[in-house]
This record gives structure tokens, C-alpha cells and sequence, in this order.
């Protein structure tokens, strides 16, 4: 029976191969919550564009606005999920980036574009909002979190001596 030569690292190269770990429970929650947001923003563009003449009957506003705002979020969810999948260290402050610019917008379009002032679930709307804030900045405060993007915990800046 022939051998089978198979293309495996030899002792010397085993220092050039680096094993991704496996990702934290919290960092695997956050991706699928990226990926319900992002997938959501861009089912809502592509239904502005599909209900057009809908829409602009029913609302006081553009369907752009919806098309737009719906691509734009989804098109920047795509590389952070990418990103948050291989560990990439960017992915961590562009989440917490992306979080607190998508409250931002939330906040407003909720204050400029609608009606209701007062009468719907502001204190629920408030509460979820912070309590998801708090929930990313947390999950980016874990060491293991941290260790899996590649952030070291130290404290001591590194130019510094220990006397």
C-alpha cells in the first residue's frame, strides 16, 4: 500500500501556526445578537424598497429615510460580525462603537420622527436601552473576552519598570 503524504506542520513551523480559541459563551451571545440586528436592519431596506408605495402613503416621511438608515446598519453590522468571529482586537471597540451610535440614532428618530410624545413605553424603551449598554460593556470587560481578541489585562503601561 502506497504512504500518503499529507501536508502537515513540520516541528520547526509549529511556531508560525497560531490555533484561534474558541470563543467566550458571551462573545458567541453577542455575535448572534449582531447578527439578528444586522439581518433585521437589511430585511428593513430591502422591504422600504419593496413597499414603496405603501410606505409613503402610510408614513409622514420618505421610505429612503427607511431603505437608507436599514442598508447603512446592516452594512456595518457585515464586518463587524466578520470581525467578532475571528477575534478580531478592532471588533471590540467597534461594537461598543456601534451600540452607542445606534442608541444615538435610536433616541433621535424616536424624538424627531414620532408622535407619540408620552403615551407609549418610554421607561421600557430607556431601561432596555441602558441595560444593553451595560450588558456589551460588560461582556467587553471579561478577561477571557479580552484574551480572545487578543487585549492584554494589564495594568502597568508598558514602558514602564517595576522597582
Amino acid at each position: 500500500m502506497p504512504s500518503v503524504q499529507r501536508d502537515l506542520p513540520q516541528e520547526d513551523d509549529r511556531e508560525t501556526y497560531q490555533v484561534q480559541p474558541k470563543a467566550p459563551c458571551s462573545v458567541t451571545l453577542l455575535i448572534i445578537g449582531v447578527l439578528i440586528f444586522t439581518s433585521t436592519s437589511l430585511i428593513r431596506g430591502v422591504q422600504a424598497l419593496l413597499q414603496w408605495e405603501f410606505l409613503q402613503e402610510l408614513l409622514p416621511i420618505s421610505p429612503l429615510y427607511l431603505a437608507l438608515s436599514g442598508f447603512l446598519w446592516g452594512a456595518a453590522g457585515l464586518p463587524l460580525i466578520v470581525g467578532l468571529v475571528k477575534g478580531r482586537r478592532w471588533a471590540l471597540r467597534f461594537t461598543l462603537a456601534a451600540v452607542l451610535a445606534y442608541s444615538i440614532y435610536y433616541w433621535l428618530d424616536r424624538l424627531l420622527l414620532t408622535s407619540d410624545r408620552g403615551e407609549s413605553n418610554w421607561l421600557f424603551a430607556i431601561v432596555l436601552n441602558l441595560l444593553l449598554l451595560l450588558l456589551v460593556s460588560w461582556i467587553q470587560s471579561r478577561p477571557r473576552v479580552k484574551a480572545f481578541f487578543g487585549v492584554s489585562h494589564d495594568r502597568q503601561p508598558k514602558n514602564q519598570s517595576i522597582k
